[in-house]
């Protein structure tokens, strides 16, 4: 097998061939054509250590690449570093990168670059506002030129998404002001698609790259319009001017879902409604009480009148298709006659008919938090407040305008009981823990902290542990036990709607949860396919 690989390698030293990857599709798809883009944002700067939205955020996962990044599973998978290792202890991240990786200037991407973008990650001069994700990082180290390894001071198993951030080339910051430099309106990366221009109506065109280390993308173009308002990009996907928008409306996806020239997508999001309790308070420091209001909403009644069926129910704080997601946990049932038995072995009484339950002279009230800013909030609440009041609960609407409002003093004088939010649930298990580890949540402010020390231990344990399939056992056992102690009364997780012209294939990786914009390099033009509208 050697001889005859260096009989091969001979050949091409002594007959070299030059060839172009544009001349070389990665296999009998079209190659050409432009995605139109439409945004009603106008981009900001395009900069990995700096950005954290509008449209350019999106932009950098195809201009850059990163260590790693995220698949349509919501997996790792290898991008610059083709492998890595990870010491037994958790504590040391060795990774191999790519050789030949070339910036769009024809600079090679080495081990240096990529400690360059995580030392400014944390510089505290530039103040990132992803400094805070490498808080457990000891130090970061070039072995060698194509060799990165970085050291946690304490092990994470889910430290390894931290890393899905792009990596930027030292060579053109040596001297530069970073927050000022020109790189922030012309960046230079590794990704499928090189940046060309940006006008002064914030039009943005990409350009492919032909020196992609994945190979040639097939589109010759990606092209950002901004529009004044999300209508205007509403009109003109209608139109036909733009091909592609990240979100529509549900009344937009009705109107487009049966239309020959959409392609349509409705995923579950990746946050909960859920009805969040004081556990400090008597009344709901009683399970009989919380599990009593869980059998009393009809979730998939909820759904209908909120989300008009466009919804997914919700039994705890784990995305559906995450690693802790356990589909043994069902939705309590709803079940009016089953919650009015709780409540009367609760010693909960309607004394006096008129439908509100009564225990010692107190009637059966929770007084509930809800942000006045938010409509969503506003229509649950009101079916909330009508399913339980059929078993005798009392539901009294404590409007806010701003988070600011939420002080403790607030919280004692109105005697606040729960309030309505939605959660981030996502693909990494960290997010669940924010809310539900109390270590987490006394950090982000939440308003009650659940205090449980079985589920601490729990996610401290599944936070070190680095064999998948043993981390998976314990994060759905998370997730059993905060369903079965009703914490929250878990509601739903609402639906994201996308449209994008039926002529571009190869697209249902992107459309996914985790949306991973480098996929986009795959996308063709199908040619064959009319792309007359019939909305004109």
């Amino acid at each position: 097998m050697r001889t005859l690989l260096s009989f091969f390698l001979i050949l091409i030293m002594l007959f070299p061939v030059t060839v172009k990857a544009q001349d070389t599709p990665k296999s009998n798809k079209p190659l050409g054509g432009t995605l139109i883009w439409g945004v009603c944002t106008k981009p900001t700067i395009i900069n990995p250590i700096l950005t954290t939205h509008s449209v350019s955020a999106a932009l950098q996962e195809i201009i850059f690449n990163g260590l790693v990044r995220i698949n349509s599973k919501g997996e790792i998978e290898p991008d610059l570093a083709e492998s890595w290792d990870i010491s037994n202890d958790g504590l040391i991240y060795t990774f191999y990168l790519r050789k030949g990786v070339r910036f769009h200037d024809g600079r090679e991407c080495t081990a240096y670059d990529v400690k360059f973008t995580y030392d400014k990650l944390i510089d505290p001069g530039i103040n990132s506002p992803f400094r805070s994700s490498f808080e457990l990082v000891k130090d970061f180290k070039v072995i060698d030129k194509f060799t990165f390894q970085l050291t946690l001071k304490k092990s994470s198993a889910s430290f390894i998404y931290r890393l899905v951030r792009e990596i930027v080339p030292r060579h053109l910051f040596k001297k530069a002001d970073f927050k000022n430099s020109s790189f922030n309106f012309h960046p230079i990366g590794t990704g499928p698609f090189r940046f060309k221009q940006w006008d002064k109506d914030n039009e943005i065109i990409l350009e492919y790259n032909p020196d992609y280390y994945e190979g040639r993308p097939y589109l010759d173009r990606i092209m950002v319009k901004t529009y004044p308002a999300s209508r205007d990009v509403w009109t003109a996907l209608m139109r036909g001017e733009v091909d592609f928008t990240l979100f529509i409306e549900r009344e937009d996806y009705e109107i487009v879902k049966n239309d020959f020239s959409f392609k349509t997508y409705t995923i579950p999001a990746d946050y909960y409604y859920a009805l969040v309790y004081n556990l400090n308070d008597p009344i709901l420091s009683d399970k009989k009480i919380r599990e009593a209001i869980a059998y009393g909403l009809n979730r998939k009644g909820l759904i209908e009148r909120v989300g008009f069926g466009c919804g997914l129910e919700c039994t705890g704080p784990f995305y559906p298709q995450s690693l802790g997601f356990n589909s043994d946990v069902l939705p309590f049932e709803y079940n009016p006659k089953k919650s009015q038995e709780l409540l009367s072995e609760a010693g909960w009484k309607d004394n006096d008919n008129d439908g509100i339950l009564e225990k010692e002279g107190e009637e059966l009230e929770i007084r509930v938090l809800i942000d006045a800013r938010n409509d969503i909030y506003k229509k649950i609440i009101m079916v909330i407040r009508q399913q339980l009041q059929e078993i005798g609960i009392k539901i009294k609407v404590q409007l806010y305008n701003n988070d600011s409002e939420l002080t403790e003093k607030f919280l004692k004088e109105n005697k606040s009981q729960a309030y309505l939010k939605f959660l981030l649930a996502g693909i990494d298990s960290d997010q669940a823990g924010a809310y539900w580890y109390s270590k987490l949540s006394k950090r982000r402010g939440i308003l009650w902290t659940y205090g449980d020390e079985q589920i601490d231990n729990l996610f401290e344990l599944g936070g070190v542990i680095q064999d998948k399939g043993k981390r998976a056992k314990i994060y759905q056992k998370i997730h059993k036990l905060i369903y079965e102690d009703q914490p929250a009364c878990f509601l739903y997780f609402p639906f994201v709607f996308y449209a994008i012209s039926n002529k571009f294939e190869n697209i249902d990786d992107f459309f996914t949860l985790s949306m991973p914009f480098y996929t986009m390099k795959n996308w063709f033009i199908n040619t064959r396919i009319s792309t007359n509208k019939r909305h004109e």
